[in-house]
């Protein structure tokens, strides 16, 4: 576009300054000599600015940056990832492992096997497996109905 309007006001002022030097021409005897008028004149000054005023404007208008400009606004951020709470277990006070006597005069090896079966058993029992006091209590109670004290 600067281009274009840039060759517009050039050819203008070449154009004007044309009609200007093509109006008429004086030929009779003026203090002895003869007159030829050649040049721009008023007529090609007033016409010449004519066509260049709005032609410069536009020129002008064309070099300027437009007054709005569009910008993609950024992506929206992406909502963070939800919290999810494990529930925690809830674990009663542990006691300590009772000491265990033979209440029949069992052998070592016998408190030992026996003490094996009642943790095996122990397993099978409803909820031993998720909480420990049950398991404990279960492994008592079958130690005891075994023949043994426990403190």
């Amino acid at each position: 576009m600067k281009t274009l309007a840039r060759t517009l006001i050039v050819s203008a002022l070449v154009a004007a300054t044309g009609v200007a030097g093509a109006g008429p021409r004086y030929y009779g005897p003026s203090h002895g000599h003869y007159h030829h008028h050649d040049g721009w004149g008023l007529g090609g000054l007033v016409l010449g600015l004519a066509v260049a005023v709005p032609l410069i404007a536009l020129a002008s208008q064309a070099d300027r940056a437009p007054d709005v400009v569009y910008v993609q606004p950024p992506p929206a951020p992406l909502p963070p990832p939800p919290v999810v709470y494990a529930p925690q277990p809830v674990y009663a006070p542990s006691r300590p492992a009772p000491v265990i006597y033979p209440r029949n005069g069992q052998s070592n090896a016998q408190l030992e096997a026996d003490n094996r079966e009642c943790n095996r058993w122990a397993t099978t029992q409803q909820a031993a497996m998720a909480d420990a006091s049950v398991f404990q209590r279960a492994v008592e109670a079958c130690m005891d109905g075994r023949g043994y004290t426990l403190r």
